[in-house]
């Protein structure tokens, strides 16, 4: 059986690379090809409105452009987690940073980040670290419907320890196993060796994930 170097069959990584296209496909549909149907939609009201209340179609048409830009920097984000080279470009201190941004900007949660910086581990585990981190993350704020979320990360005992904890409405049980986001995050995970704990009710969800660097 073939292997690559982190003893993952070829099997595996085929696996791995077809539930993040599938991710990535859900994601657009989620939210990129919603919001482009709105934008049609709010553009249809504008075209109806400006034989009859110019006012209101201007309205629209503000509103409109509003959500092109928040599609362009959807789309943004979708090419930047496709593009592993523009972590060469900022780094992890930098990528983390427009993460936590990212997220205080388009959600009304109380975010919290402690996370140290990794600078020193292989290149390779800082982007699939981030990826993981940044899949859990982006769940929380589409799903969660959390007023809280804390990400710790650190490194002990030779291991990257994250934990992403939120005060939201719990995972239901079909959705932890097959979601694609979830999915995403195991194989994710298999890839490093690591390991992936997730504690979920009615009070919240808490997602501990473990890598080996030693």
């Amino acid at each position: 059986m073939i292997k690559d170097k982190n003893n993952m069959s070829y099997k595996d990584f085929l696996m791995l690379q077809e539930t993040e296209r599938s991710r990535i496909a859900e994601d657009l549909h989620d939210t990129t090809v919603q919001e482009l149907v709105s934008l049609s939609q709010k553009l249809d009201l504008a075209n109806l409105y400006f034989d009859k209340d110019v006012t209101q179609a201007r309205l629209e048409l503000i509103s409109a452009k509003k959500q092109i830009k928040d599609i362009i920097e959807d789309i943004r984000n979708t090419i930047y987690d496709l593009r592993p080279m523009s972590f060469d470009d900022f780094g992890w201190d930098a990528s983390i940073e427009r993460l936590y941004r990212d997220v205080d900007q388009k959600s009304d949660m109380n975010v919290t980040f402690d996370i140290d910086s990794i600078n020193s581990v292989d290149n390779v585990i800082q982007i699939t670290v981030y990826r993981i981190l940044r899949e859990a993350v982006t769940n929380v704020y589409k799903h969660a419907k959390a007023s809280r979320l804390y990400v710790t990360l650190h490194i002990q005992n030779k291991e990257i320890y994250l934990e992403i904890r939120d005060d939201g409405i719990g995972i239901q049980s079909d959705i932890k196993e097959n979601h694609f986001g979830m999915q995403f995050m195991r194989e994710k995970v298999k890839l490093l060796n690591g390991s992936i704990a997730v504690d979920t009710g009615n009070t919240g969800t808490t997602v501990i994930v473990t890598i080996p660097i030693g």
